[in-house]
């Protein structure tokens, strides 16, 4: 059996397309060399990639689990051709890198701007999530590299991972809520509260620090009402409501919701944690991915000081 990239990347573009024709479109190629293409694959593979539904095309299992590998095959084949331009001195291409809440309101936009204006034929992707998101798209390929937490039960033994600055969880909730003097998480116990999901099932409870911080003190777990993938999201819900969530302490002095919000001062605290510069350990940074999460790091450290 010998795959090529051509193969993958033409299954790609029907998966993205949802059609022949458009993935024909897309490729500039003929439809019909689609289909072949396909057939081939198929072929070589032994089993059926694709489905017919009434939205268009869909993915087998089959299908489904060669469009992770190719995804990874062909980032790395776009990452490899973008490293050959950089080391030549040539910076263009794209740098896609993930950021928690707390690294990305201390340093992503003063860091943005100045490497923006040095590599302005750079293109720059952000992706924002949990961090065992983040450490699940690393080791994946999606991402160059990301700024997240790592803890003691974070598993990174194939990450390169370098410790930036100690995170300042905090009990965030509206400034006029009614147990804002609270001193203790078990005065806490009846609130309801916002939490992120962590990758799973859909019916998956919640595991992060907020489940963590009350099952260590013999506490019923939270009630979690409601649970989000983005800041905007959640600040908004606590501004607006009487719901509480564990969030890093810059939200409360944001210019944007720091007006409205505030912490509760229990005596609890987090297990430690600290924001981390993670990367795959056996693949190195492009050039350009290199001087973005150097500038990210030096930024950190220097604020944090």
């Amino acid at each position: 059996m010998s795959l090529t990239l051509a193969q993958l990347r033409i299954f790609s573009t029907v998966a993205e397309q949802g059609s022949l024709r458009g993935a024909a479109r897309a490729l500039n190629l003929a439809q019909s060399s689609i289909t072949q293409q396909l057939q081939n694959l198929e072929l070589e593979l032994g089993a059926p990639l694709l489905t017919r539904t009434n939205r268009g095309i869909g993915l087998t299992v089959f299908g489904e689990r060669l469009l992770a590998r190719a995804s990874a095959i062909l980032g790395e084949c776009d990452r490899t051709e973008n490293e050959m331009r950089q080391l030549r001195g040539e910076f263009t291409g794209s740098v896609t890198f993930g950021m928690t809440t707390e690294p990305m309101i201390h340093t992503l936009a003063p860091v943005l701007t100045q490497y923006c204006a040095r590599f302005p034929r750079v293109s720059i992707h952000l992706v924002n999530g949990t961090s065992r998101k983040m450490i699940s798209w690393l080791r994946d390929g999606t991402l160059d590299f990301a700024v997240a937490l790592v803890g003691h039960k974070t598993d990174a033994q194939d990450l390169a991972v370098t410790p930036l600055f100690p995170s300042d969880p905090v009990v965030v909730c509206r400034r006029e809520h009614p147990l804002r003097h609270a001193k203790t998480l078990a005065e806490l116990a009846r609130c309801d509260w916002i939490a992120t999901r962590q990758p799973g099932a859909a019916t998956a409870p919640p595991v992060n620090r907020l489940t963590d911080l009350f099952v260590e003190r013999g506490l019923t777990p939270p009630r979690i009402v409601a649970t989000t993938e983005a800041l905007f999201d959640t600040l908004h819900l606590i501004v607006e409501t009487d719901w509480l969530s564990l969030e890093p302490s810059v939200v409360t002095r944001h210019r944007l919701f720091g007006g409205e919000l505030t912490s509760i001062a229990i005596a609890e605290t987090p297990a430690e944690s600290t924001v981390s510069l993670l990367q795959r350990a056996s693949v190195p940074l492009t050039p350009a991915a290199q001087e973005m999460a150097a500038m990210i790091a030096s930024y950190a450290r220097m604020t944090r000081a």
